[in-house]
């Protein structure tokens, strides 16, 4: 008996695992069945779903750009008889943002070269307009030259540049890629007598004890002061120590151009030259140097040019002399892929020659040495060397060990960046040219 029960146990026990079985092949075959479902129906649904909202949302940010950017435009138009005291600051996040403009003129897409002309506008063309105060830390500290934005030309003011420059016959000092325009500010207001008048005086003693110094502008209340207040930047009091050595390689008086690539950072420094009364003598222009160099070279050069046929007199000749040329501390680019976005390249070297005459100078430096030689091979080998010699006078780049490349700044006034490397106890390499005597071959 006993036997018997076992027996229909192990029967029942196994009936109830093979009817277990069988549910789970049902369900897993169901789950199958449904998962193949949704891989070809509600799948491919939904991504296209969110594909279109995503390009909903693209379109909805064009629109807004678009129109911001007309309303800007229009209020420029609006306000361009008024004096530049009149100007407001400039917006530096309109001044990345507001870079795509929307065709909506109708034009037929016949040619695609047109359309993007229309399409994308210059990122340094962006209107000043009233805003808030710069925050320095909203400036992007690298950008992509290769980018289509930047490979546009910049627009600048009407008859530039004698719009900008007092004198137009000149020499001209370059600086490319000068950041905020702190080293150009500070060597001009040493050559040209403005540092005198940049320190800050106020007639009331109590307001100057109170620490007036330090704000931008002092307001006047009861006529108690005389004097506009500029800020004595922590730039300016870490240069006081160095002494300036530029009349050894610069003329007694020059025209001074610095060239910025980031968007809003030439605005922000060109509101600091009429800040330190320097307007006439100093310009800054946003461009990519490797873009528009030869064209505004050449804009200079025709007013150079009618200037002689006006009067025939001035300080300069009837060709445009670039007296000096620097290129300090550019970005590295150091990945492999980025090799090809350097400033300095054999287009613009053979830019700097054709306008060059002989005896001019292009100092480079940098605080890390694969940049600096990535320049100077550009200027001893290909066009460089036809049109370049390296300096080998006193001070001038050593030949071998330690001693490469530490030649002492030829001008004495460090940038922001030499202050800070120098701080650090880190080498700085240094390297000079002087564009020889052959004439320039445009079919090289």
């Amino acid at each position: 008996t006993i036997n018997k029960m076992n027996k229909k146990t192990m029967i029942h026990r196994n009936y109830y695992q093979l009817l277990l079985i069988q549910i789970m092949m049902l369900m897993l075959a169901f789950l199958r069945t449904t998962g193949a479902s949704y891989s070809r129906q509600i799948r491919p649904a939904f991504i296209a779903h969110h594909h279109q909202h995503q390009q909903r949302q693209q379109h909805q940010v064009k629109q807004h750009d678009h129109h911001r950017y007309t309303n800007i435009r229009q209020a420029l138009h609006s306000t361009t008889d008024k004096s530049t005291s009149d100007v407001a600051d400039v917006d530096v996040g309109n001044a990345v943002d507001a870079t795509k403009q929307k065709n909506d003129d109708g034009n037929n897409n016949n040619n695609n070269e047109a359309d993007e002309a229309t399409t994308y506008t210059p990122p340094w063309s962006t209107p000043i307009i009233a805003s808030k105060k710069f925050n320095n830390s909203r400036f992007r500290q690298h950008v992509n030259p290769l980018a289509r934005r930047y490979q546009m030309s910049a627009e600048l003011p009407d008859n530039w540049p004698a719009s900008v420059f007092t004198n137009v016959r000149r020499p001209m000092y370059l600086d490319i890629g000068c950041g905020k325009g702190g080293f150009l500010l500070e060597l001009v207001g040493r050559r040209h007598g403005k540092q005198d008048e940049q320190q800050l005086e106020v007639t009331d003693a109590a307001t100057t004890a109170a620490g007036a110094a330090t704000t931008d502008d002092a307001e006047d209340d009861g006529a108690t002061k005389k004097f506009k207040v500029i800020r004595d930047d922590s730039y300016m009091n870490s240069t006081k120590s160095y002494t300036d050595t530029t009349s050894d390689f610069l003329p007694p008086e020059m025209n001074y151009l610095g060239l910025e690539i980031r968007p809003g950072v030439s605005q922000y420094s060109q509101q600091r030259v009429t800040k330190r009364g320097l307007d006439g003598i100093l310009s800054f222009v946003g461009c990519n140097a490797n873009v528009d160099l030869d064209r505004l070279l050449s804009l200079y050069q025709d007013a150079i040019n009618r200037s002689s046929s006006g009067d025939g007199d001035g300080d300069g000749g009837d060709d445009i002399q670039l007296s000096f040329v620097s290129i300090q501390f550019p970005d590295p680019h150091f990945k492999k892929s980025h090799v090809k976005r350097r400033v300095v390249t054999p287009a613009l070297v053979k830019t700097l020659a054709k306008y060059m005459k002989e005896g001019d100078v292009v100092f480079l430096q940098s605080d890390i040495k694969d940049a600096l030689e990535a320049m100077r091979d550009q200027f001893v080998e290909g066009v460089g060397l036809t049109y370049y010699n390296e300096w080998t006078g006193d001070g001038a780049t050593a030949t071998g060990g330690d001693e490469e490349y530490a030649m002492e700044n030829p001008l004495g006034i460090p940038t922001e960046r030499e202050v800070s490397v120098l701080k650090k106890g880190l080498p700085i390499y240094r390297t000079l040219f002087k564009r020889n005597k052959s004439p320039f071959d445009d079919s090289m």
